[in-house]
């Protein structure tokens, strides 16, 4: 429940306190600035939402609590922060095509998919990120990094 409240507390401030104040809600073209990070920050908002409703309903029993994260959980969350990390800056040098599809070959190879064909694994680490690219420029008209392949 307090996990909840503070996404609710978090996502409202963001909304209605920081988003404004930061973020200019004038645009030349396609939509709105603050659309995609109030519409994110909403959805967190409902998502806590639904937590807190979720646990009013059916309080956790102490018995069956699950024990805290062990070496190995902390292991992969850093393994994957500093992946993420490297990912972000990927992008900034490569282009979001170029290191979209780095990662998620990446991704899917170190997530232990092994009865995953390789034209599974191309498909997929092509296909998204160019799907995502052309359709945020095509419809949203969204600037992506597109890096050494397109300059």
């Amino acid at each position: 429940m307090i996990a909840g409240g503070l996404l609710l507390i978090f996502s409202l401030a963001m909304i209605f306190i920081i988003v404004p104040y930061q973020i200019r809600s004038s645009s030349e073209y396609g939509l709105d600035p603050k659309f995609f990070p109030v519409g994110v920050l909403w959805l967190l908002f409902a998502m806590g939402a639904l937590l807190v409703a979720t646990r009013v309903y059916a309080p956790p029993d102490a018995a069956e609590a699950e024990p805290a994260l062990g070496l190995r959980n902390w292991l992969f969350i850093g393994c994957f922060t500093v992946f993420f990390v490297i990912t972000f800056i990927a992008i900034s040098q490569l282009g979001f095509l170029l290191a979209g599809m780095l990662m998620i070959a990446a991704m899917m190879l170190v997530l232990g998919l092994r009865h995953l064909h390789w034209l599974e694994l191309a498909g997929v680490s092509i296909g998204a990120p160019l799907f995502i690219y052309y359709s945020l420029y095509q419809i949203f008209s969204v600037q992506l990094p597109s890096g050494v392949l397109f300059p």
